[in-house]
């Protein structure tokens, strides 16, 4: 090979790798022993038992590929399911969703006026301080534990639904 043809291929490797660390594909991968999934900030407000509560947290998917939240549930609720909630108009809507996709390498934040998890028929008052555990289910298998922490704001009133 001629000095040229080395000096154009060093050039062109040098280039493929600047164009590989600008797309992230020297991003360090999580450790193999690491959750691809993580449940970060969770929390809830207090409500009395029987009422209905949401549930807001972050979904971090360290994964180069994406997977989606199908389903939750809790042993402080007789039903968990993700819901979002939107203003259509100047009203405020809130509907079920079957599932929310959490990009690879991404997150997602469950936070109010958006997505977020309805905790369905508490079964006992939630008090601040309290911690309410919830199980996520994921399409690619993973079933992923936290909880959600119960902080400020004041009881639900009789009467009143989420």
């Amino acid at each position: 090979m001629s000095a040229v043809t080395i000096t154009y291929l060093g050039r062109r490797l040098m280039l493929a790798g600047l164009l590989a660390a600008a797309m992230g594909a020297n991003a360090a991968p999580a450790p193999r022993n690491a959750p691809r999934i993580a449940v970060i900030a969770g929390w809830t407000r207090p409500v009395a038992g029987g009422m209905n509560d949401a549930g807001y947290l972050t979904i971090v998917n360290h994964d180069s590929f994406g997977d989606r939240l199908i389903g939750a549930s809790s042993p402080d609720a007789a039903k968990v399911s993700i819901h979002v909630s939107r203003n259509e108009r100047g009203v405020m809507t809130m509907r079920p969703v079957p599932a929310l996709t959490i990009p690879g390498r991404g997150k997602v934040i469950l936070a109010p006026d958006g997505y977020h998890l309805m905790l369905e028929g508490i079964r006992h008052p939630l008090k601040v301080g309290d911690r309410v555990p919830v199980s996520l289910t994921f399409d690619g298998g993973a079933t992923v534990s936290a909880s959600l922490r119960v902080v400020g704001g004041v009881w639900g009133m009789p009467g009143e639904r989420m």
